[in-house]
C-alpha cells in the first residue's frame, strides 16, 4: 500500500495511472481497507526521501481526501501479536512494516493486498496490483 500511495502521488512513476485507479477504488469501496501501519510507513518514506513537514502535511491532506477514515484499519494488540509471530517468517531487511501490514490484513479477514511486493505471499496475504 505504501508503494501504491507513493506511486499515486508521484506522476513520474511508471505505475502512476494504475496506482491512482486503486486509490480511487479505496475511496469508493467499503471493501478496500488501509492498515494504519501503511500510512505510518508512508510518512516515514516521505521523510526519509527529504520531504519537509509542510510538504508531508500537504500530501497527507490529499491522501485524507482520497481515503475515508472509515477505510483505515487500526493498529491493535492483536495485530501486534500477529506481526510478532509473522516476524519469524519475515527475515528480510525492512520487514517490520510488512509484518504489521500483513498482520492487520489477517486480523481483519483480508486474503489479499494491493501491492507490487511479492513478499506478502510469504506472510499469508496474496499481492495483487
Amino acid at each position: 500500500m505504501v508503494q501504491l500511495v507513493s506511486k499515486a502521488v508521484t506522476v513520474e512513476t511508471p505505475h502512476f495511472k494504475k496506482a491512482n485507479e486503486h486509490v480511487i477504488e479505496i475511496g469508493l469501496s467499503q471493501d478496500v481497507l488501509v492498515p494504519s501501519a501503511t500510512l505510518m510507513e508512508f510518512d516515514l518514506e516521505l521523510k526519509s526521501h527529504g520531504e519537509g513537514s509542510e510538504s508531508r502535511a500537504g500530501i497527507h491532506s490529499t491522501v485524507a481526501g482520497l481515503i475515508p477514515r472509515s477505510n483505515v484499519l487500526p493498529l491493535t494488540p492483536g495485530v501486534l501479536r500477529r506481526a510478532a509471530e509473522l516476524s519469524k517468517t519475515a527475515t528480510w531487511r525492512g520487514s517490520h512494516f510488512d509484518t504489521l501490514i500483513a498482520a492487520t490484513g489477517l486480523e481483519f479477514g483480508a486474503d489479499s493486498a494491493i501491492t507490487t511486493d511479492r513478499k506478502f505471499a510469504k506472510l499469508g496475504i496474496e499481492p495483487v496490483f
